[in-house]
C-alpha cells in the first residue's frame, strides 16, 4: 500500500440478538454466498464473535466502487436479510477513502449516524505474496 491507497477496510460491530450461534450462522451463509456471487473487489470478508458479545466483520475491498458494488449486489439478498435480522449494527468504521457514491450509498439506507470514517492511509505497505 502507498499513501493515497484507493484500497478501502471496513470493520463493522455487531450485537446479536439471539446469540452467537445464529449471528454465526448467518454470517457463514452470507460469506459464502459473497466468496461465490459477489462483487469481484471484495478482497476479504471475514466475521468474528465473541460467545454472548459483540461481533465483528473485517472486509478488505481494492477499492470505493467495489465498497457500492458489493452492497448494491449483497444487500437483496435473503443471507444479507438473516444477519441483519440476527444481529444490529451498531457501528460502521471505515479505514480508507469515504466516496461521494459510498457516502451517497450510506446516506440513501440512513447508515450515516453509524458510520466512523478513520481517515485515508498516510503511511504504510501492503505484502503480497506469489
Amino acid at each position: 500500500m502507498s499513501v493515497g491507497s484507493e484500497r478501502v477496510t471496513i470493520v463493522n460491530r455487531y450485537i446479536p440478538r439471539h446469540g452467537a450461534a445464529r449471528f454465526v450462522a448467518a454470517a457463514t451463509a452470507l460469506a459464502r454466498r459473497v466468496k461465490a456471487e459477489g462483487d469481484p473487489g471484495v478482497r476479504s470478508y471475514q466475521f468474528f464473535c465473541a460467545e454472548g458479545g459483540e461481533a465483528r466483520a473485517v472486509v478488505a475491498y481494492d477499492s470505493p466502487e467495489a465498497w457500492v458494488g458489493h452492497h448494491d449486489i449483497a444487500m437483496g439478498w435473503p443471507e444479507m436479510a438473516a444477519l441483519r435480522e440476527a444481529a444490529d449494527l451498531v457501528e460502521i468504521a471505515i479505514h480508507g477513502p469515504l466516496s461521494e457514491g459510498m457516502r451517497a450509498w450510506l446516506e440513501r439506507a440512513e447508515m450515516m449516524p453509524r458510520v466512523c470514517h478513520h481517515g485515508e492511509a498516510v503511511a504504510g505497505f501492503l505484502r503480497t505474496h506469489g
